[in-house]
């Protein structure tokens, strides 16, 4: 993470519309991908961004989400057609 980056809450940054560099909306953001640096802290190195209505979606947006076939097959089909992960340096919230 840039060190020039405040810290946020996980709360605050959920939800939130992500734009690409030229200011096109990519969709909102889903989920949070995350790090433990050298040190033991947890750090931001992407953000899982939908363009559908799909707010939180349950683990199963991830490929190596495993589950029942059928919650498999919904989230192939519904919740990952409209998936964007977006390196958090080229974030715009």
């Amino acid at each position: 993470m840039p060190a020039d980056r405040p810290r946020l809450r996980a709360g605050a940054i959920l939800g939130r519309p992500v734009h690409d560099r030229e200011g096109r909306l990519i969709g909102r953001v889903a989920d949070i991908e995350t790090r433990r640096d050298e040190a033991g802290r947890e750090r931001v190195t992407a953000l899982v961004v939908t363009a559908g209505r799909w707010g939180r979606l349950l683990g199963y947006e991830r490929r190596e989400a495993g589950g029942p076939w059928l919650l498999e097959q919904l989230a192939r089909v519904v919740l990952r057609r409209h998936l964007t992960r977006v390196p958090w340096p080229d974030v715009r919230l």
